[in-house]
């Protein structure tokens, strides 16, 4: 069971009434419920609508997950035959003229392309946006079908000045795989694609879904909010650190082979390195896995059935080791999918962008419920900063 740390609240007098004093970066706060991801009681497993996360990453196809997250119960046959219809119908339905906008975006980080583009579909899709259900659900299930499109358009647009266009008789999780990599993947390596997609979809209320709540917030529409959420989802400390870890694989690779070691023997030794220099090990370390993260597990076996399978798993177990030895840091998912994309041929840059092509089910749903049940997110500040200053005109202000 992991470590549940109780936080002493703390009052303080101020100028609209008594504060609520919480920690920085607000540690162990609650500021909402959500009946659609979190810790259950237990504290050891993350929970999709009371199904745990393990539990559908590993046996949910992309559009049960979907169904379960958007709707809150896994589909029937009917359901199930609706939502692939409208996935699939939605991803070829991208405007062109949002592609022909992405033609002009500089070769920069994936991520950006996402934002961009979300950015057009809301004008092109709902210039006016409108709060009832059939058009929440209906926008949610577009946006969940183009972030494959723009992201995978954006990024061989830039890289190699076409783009690959969607395939609706494809599977969804399949056509995005073979988008990015420009060839038809086999069926084992769609499972493995599709099933870090639904592992990826939420968890609670980390920092992008917490962003796309507070734009919800606003009374801001779907596009907007998800724009952010990408934004979010961008910064190495959340989204980017699958590309993080695999870099620091393949640079102990690169060290390993120049020792003449085997890496699953020389990433001890370069991991002790690291930690002596105090430097940061992306994959490591979760805000709620303290003992283990269950995600990595359905990660693993599929690890194991793709090239150097074997290899790679005894490269990721060490490096569990030598972290929980000396840190008592469990590696999480990021440190897993890093060699998943890897082992599938995937750029290392767009390993962040298929993060949200699976977090974009979470980030709709949230949405949904937030503005379903809204309050206005805005915590108050405690200013610390100097006071009682005056305007100086600008030729007395420098003067030595």
């Amino acid at each position: 069971m992991a470590k549940r740390i109780e936080v002493e609240c703390k009052y303080e007098e101020g100028p609209l009434g008594r504060y609520i004093i919480v920690p920085k970066g607000l540690y162990n706060v609650v500021p909402d419920t959500t009946t659609i991801s979190g810790v259950d009681p237990t504290g050891q497993h993350t929970i999709y609508r009371g199904y745990t996360i393990a539990d559908i990453g590993e046996h949910a196809s992309f559009y049960e997950a979907a169904h379960l997250f958007l709707y809150g119960h896994l589909p029937c046959e009917d359901e199930l035959r609706e939502i692939k219809r409208k996935i699939d119908t939605y991803r070829a339905q991208v405007p062109e003229k949002v592609f022909d906008a992405l033609k002009l975006a500089a070769k920069t980080h994936p991520m950006y392309y996402g934002s961009y583009a979300v950015t057009l579909l809301g004008q092109y899709y709902a210039p006016e946006w409108r709060f009832d259900d059939d058009f929440l659900y209906e926008h949610a299930l577009r946006l969940i079908a183009a972030i494959p499109v723009v992201f995978t358009a954006g990024w061989h647009l830039a890289h190699n000045g076409t783009f690959i266009r969607p395939d609706p008789n494809l599977d969804h999780a399949k056509d995005a795989l073979r988008m990015i990599i420009g060839r038809m993947p086999s069926d084992l390596e769609a499972r493995a694609f599709e099933s870090s997609l639904v592992l990826y979809m939420d968890h609670g209320f980390n920092a992008s879904t917490f962003t796309v709540r507070v734009i919800a917030s606003t009374l801001s529409d779907m596009y907007s909010a998800i724009a952010g959420g990408i934004g979010a989802l961008k910064g190495p400390l959340h989204g980017g650190a699958n590309e993080k870890a695999m870099q620091m694989l393949l640079e102990a690779k690169e060290q390993a082979e120049k020792a003449g070691k085997p890496l699953e023997e020389y990433i001890e030794e370069y991991l002790l390195q690291k930690l002596a220099r105090k430097e940061k090990i992306m994959g490591f370390g979760h805000r709620v896995y303290k003992i283990h993260d269950p995600r990595t597990d359905v990660a693993a076996k599929f690890i194991k059935q793709l090239p150097d399978g074997e290899f790679w798993l005894k490269v990721l177990k060490k490096a569990e080791e030598v972290m929980w030895r000396e840190k008592k840091l469990p590696a999480n998912i990021d440190f897993y999918t890093g060699v998943l994309y890897y082992q599938l041929g995937i750029p290392i840059p767009m390993y962040t962008p298929i993060f949200a092509m699976g977090r974009i089910v979470g980030w709709t749903s949230h949405y949904i419920e937030q503005v379903k049940n809204n309050k206005i997110i805005r915590p108050t500040e405690k200013y610390v900063g100097p006071t009682g200053l005056k305007y100086v005109p600008l030729e007395e202000r420098c003067k030595k």
